[in-house]
């Protein structure tokens, strides 16, 4: 599993065989029990899974057995002190969420949310990890709202698409989101977080399994911006959830300005298109006109609304 995505610790492997296993990049492992010889590996595993593949495809690199027989670790005991889980969780911390080995957003918010269960407040493990709220907050609220409202956590990158959404005021006030202090959520509607799911990931599949992303109302978190803006418009999102494009909905979110600039481009691009697919046909000549005339029109509009 560690091998392929999202966790690809096969991309491990060539470093591995060029490299070798570096001294200042130890396992860190717990003792499973006082008494047992194994141990459960705290940081580390991608490596450790890395590890163990070249060991059972030798044949295919140029290592000897020998080269990858041991790997450093660090070890903790298996009964922690207070004091002792702090110092993971600092560790993981100041590797992992900021920035030395960086996790991605769905690893951190589930880090940090086992963390705060273990130890009774969030703020708490943040001063210990040395995170800000506001930091946390970016990707441990839309994980804790898809848990709330047990919908399923998009994979890998995708769930950060989320956390960009929620970023936006118009998405958070469209969905009725509240929360606490300690980021805990206090409200939300959860018939409009599931429009929201439908309109970044697409509609649930007719047996349930999977989005199908090819009818999602968004494309790219670029367009996250505008899309707040049509939430935050009555008219606007009635229009989008219609069936309509979300470029289509920002009509009606323009300013007066907008739209003035909007309509001299349409009229620009029409007149390439005709040109394309007509340079020199006399059968298209009353539609050059006609746009001709239309381009005349608009200019005209254009410098009386200004």
């Amino acid at each position: 599993m560690l091998l392929k995505e999202p966790h690809l610790a096969s991309q491990l492997v060539d470093s591995l065989v060029e490299n070798g296993f570096i001294d200042y990049e130890p396992l860190v492992v717990r003792k499973k029990s006082p008494t047992s010889d194994k141990y459960v590996v705290i940081e580390g595993n991608r490596r450790l899974s890395a590890v163990r593949y070249l060991r059972q495809h030798l044949q295919e690199y140029p290592l000897r057995k020998s080269d990858i027989d041991t790997v450093p670790i660090l070890v903790f005991e298996s009964r922690q002190t207070t004091e002792e889980k702090k110092h993971v969780r600092a560790y993981l911390g100041v590797r992992h969420l900021l920035g030395i080995r960086e996790w991605p957003p769905l690893s951190k918010a589930q880090f940090l949310e086992r963390e705060a269960a273990a130890v009774g407040s969030l703020d708490t493990v943040l001063k210990e990890v040395r995170l800000t709220k506001s930091q946390a907050r970016r990707f441990l609220i839309p994980y804790r709202l898809l848990m709330k409202a047990g919908k399923e956590i998009p994979p890998g990158e995708e769930f950060w698409v989320l956390a960009e959404a929620l970023s936006r005021t118009g998405v958070k006030e469209y969905i009725d989101l509240e929360t606490n202090d300690a980021l805990e959520i206090t409200a939300y509607s959860k018939a409009k977080l599931t429009r929201v799911l439908e309109d970044l990931y697409g509609p649930t599949s007719p047996d349930g399994n999977r989005r199908i992303a090819a009818k999602r109302r968004v494309a790219e978190t670029r367009q996250l911006s505008v899309y707040a803006k049509v939430l935050a418009s009555e008219k606007a999102r009635e229009v989008l959830h219609s069936g309509k494009e979300l470029s289509e909905a920002a009509i009606y979110v323009d300013t007066k300005a907008e739209s003035l600039e909007r309509l001299e481009k349409l009229v620009r691009q029409l007149k390439l298109l005709i040109n394309k697919v007509a340079p020199s046909s006399a059968k298209a000549r009353r539609l050059r006109d006609a746009v001709h005339e239309l381009e005349q029109a608009v200019e005209a509009f254009v410098e009386q609304n200004a």
